[in-house]
């Protein structure tokens, strides 16, 4: 995962949290602690203005299978690459300001005293909460906890020790990757606290959704294992019938719980946006359409294997169908890549349906690459899965202004398009200077025969 970070709950913990831990690298904006903030309610605390419209134009959307209407409506995709960023810098010059707004629909992570000010510029700008999924943080790592501060509600969690999830020698199960406690999806309490504090923080911070991190069961086998957990190692989060969870298996028992925090959450028209991975377990079998939306991190690398390369691609395919909320993000090694942002991109344009954004990025965030601007139009075919859109021993997707064509495989593939089909060549892109000057232009060559190497991708006009 990415980052990490700690619930803290608003009006409902018996002691502060903890005040002077350090704001995460990269963010600025306040961050006073919170200690002593578990007091009153945050019903008030939300940040005026909600009208308008954003950069991507727009649809308006329920949250999901809780029922609850939006705030701000989520920008329509169907025809518009929509970039929805990660957490940007804190200290935006107002000419940066300026340009996030006109060009992306939204980021995640943001202090009101950082998103009112892109909200004077769009209102329908969309910020959405970052917490974990199912872990609770140690204790030295904070989050927003009532949309001005930074904090952690640990010294109130630990307190309830039926929450945490425990192997069978009773110990608490932390992730051997960074130190964060698996929590007891099965225990009552720890549900009712979990839905209640994130409507205590989405109210607090005016946000738009909430972004669950770490929330695949996938990930328990290798991560869920400090000390080690035998029940959920190799294919144990499916397989498994736990006591603990009333006989269910790690995988049901995560079902329920999200489809109630989902509910709780929608009600108050917030949706819920689980960070899934990029759906290459075979054996995993989650029903992720639980949920408003998705957050796939480690989308489309060119690195999957054909077959985990179509199960991801279907996966998405589907939950576009059935008009989920779905954010894609990658990584690049340098901005300079121009092969893997094509990828990546063409990989999007395959699944884009009316609520699909995407991100990439080399150094953080406070990036724009000039591919986001090709206008292909609206899609002249869906494919219900990668079958219908496979040609020529690729894949390939029709748009009103042209084509998006992946080649996932470890041969190269040839493709044939119309006379005077042009290939889009981008130039340049990256970094956002202070002074809000867009970066990258697209350049275009010959597009009739376009060779594709293996994990590579192209987009062609027309």
């Amino acid at each position: 995962m990415r980052r990490l970070a700690v619930a803290c709950v608003l009006g409902l913990a018996a002691a502060g949290c903890g005040g002077g831990s350090s704001t995460p690298s990269g963010q600025g904006g306040a961050h006073a602690g919170a200690g002593g903030l578990a007091t009153a309610g945050v019903g008030g605390s939300a940040s005026p203005g909600s009208g308008g419209t954003t950069g991507g134009g727009g649809a308006g959307a329920t949250a999901g299978s809780g029922g609850g209407a939006t705030k701000r409506p989520w920008p329509d995709s169907t025809a518009k690459t929509l970039v929805l960023a990660d957490q940007l810098p804190g200290s935006l010059t107002a000419a940066q300001q300026t340009f996030v707004v006109t060009h992306m629909v939204g980021t995640q992570k943001l202090t009101l005293a950082q998103s009112q000010p892109l909200r004077t510029l769009a209102p329908n700008f969309l910020v959405l909460h970052y917490h974990l999924a199912i872990w609770q943080s140690a204790p030295d790592v904070t989050f927003i906890v009532d949309g001005m501060n930074w904090g952690n509600d640990y010294p109130t969690v630990t307190t309830h020790e039926s929450w945490f999830w425990h192997n069978q020698g009773g110990m608490r199960v932390a992730s051997t990757n960074d130190g964060k406690l698996l929590m007891n999806l099965g225990d009552s309490g720890f549900a009712d606290y979990w839905a209640q504090s994130l409507i205590a923080q989405a109210t607090a911070g005016d946000y738009d959704a909430v972004f669950a991190d770490s929330a695949s069961p996938a990930l328990l086998q290798a991560e869920a294992q400090d000390p080690p957990e035998p029940r959920l190692q190799a294919t144990g989060a499916r397989d498994t019938a736990i006591a603990e969870l009333g006989g269910q298996t790690y995988i049901q028992a995560w079902q329920t719980f999200m489809t109630g925090l989902d509910a709780a959450l929608g009600a108050r028209g917030v949706p819920l946006i689980p960070n899934t991975s990029a759906f290459t377990t075979g054996w995993d079998t989650t029903n992720y359409e639980l949920t408003a939306g998705v957050f796939i991190e480690g989308f489309a690398a060119p690195s999957f294997a054909v077959a985990d390369w179509q199960r991801s691609t279907n996966q998405i395919l589907d939950l576009a169908a059935k008009h989920k909320i779905i954010i894609v993000q990658n990584y690049l090694g340098s901005a300079g890549d121009v092969a893997t942002r094509l990828y990546y991109l063409a990989n999007y344009l395959l699944v884009r349906g009316d609520r699909t954004y995407i991100d990439y990025f080399a150094s953080g965030p406070l990036e724009w690459y000039p591919e986001w601007t090709i206008d292909l139009g609206a899609p002249v075919k869906t494919g219900a899965t990668v079958a219908d859109l496979a040609v020529g021993g690729a894949y390939q997707r029709e748009f009103a202004n042209g084509w998006a064509a992946v080649n996932p495989g470890t041969s190269p593939v040839t493709l044939t398009f119309p006379s005077g089909a042009r290939q889009v060549m981008p130039q340049g892109g990256g970094a956002i200077d202070a002074a809000g000057d867009e970066p990258g232009t697209i350049a275009t060559g010959a597009g009739t025969s376009v060779t594709l190497g293996p994990a590579t991708a192209a987009i062609v006009l027309k």
